[in-house]
């Protein structure tokens, strides 16, 4: 089967599925750096999108969407997507590239937490 047949085919629910523990990842995986993140409980969770909404340290609150082409911000309010034009939005390839371009504290929470990983190591070593 090819990639294409399987994306293509009428699913077991493993489609959504993936998409689904992608959303579950990025919440636990950058939780740690942000104020608020959590898949929305009320907008479109299926095998071709979920929403994750988001507040920085900086207080920027995003409606993030994620989809088979990655995380794109879509609003600034939670639970609220505004952007309607697919060709307005800046698609990331992961959560950490999308809050490394859009938060300068979450820059600093990953920095900090590496350094506190590493000297845990060391000590260990």
């Amino acid at each position: 089967m090819t990639s294409q047949e399987f994306a293509e085919s009428p699913g077991d629910g493993e489609e959504e599925r993936l998409l689904s523990v992608e959303a579950e990842a990025a919440v636990r995986e950058v939780s740690f750096a942000v104020d608020h993140v959590s898949i929305s409980g009320t907008l479109p969770c299926n095998s071709d999108i979920v929403y994750l909404n988001m507040r920085t340290k900086e207080q920027k609150i995003f409606c993030v969407q994620l989809t088979i082409e990655g995380f794109a911000i879509v609003g600034e309010q939670f639970d609220s997507p505004s952007v309607n034009e697919k060709k307005d939005l800046v698609f990331y390839e992961t959560i950490y590239q999308l809050l490394d371009s859009n938060s300068e504290q979450y820059r600093h929470s990953f920095g900090m937490a590496l350094s506190e990983k590493l000297e845990k190591i060391a000590k260990c070593s």
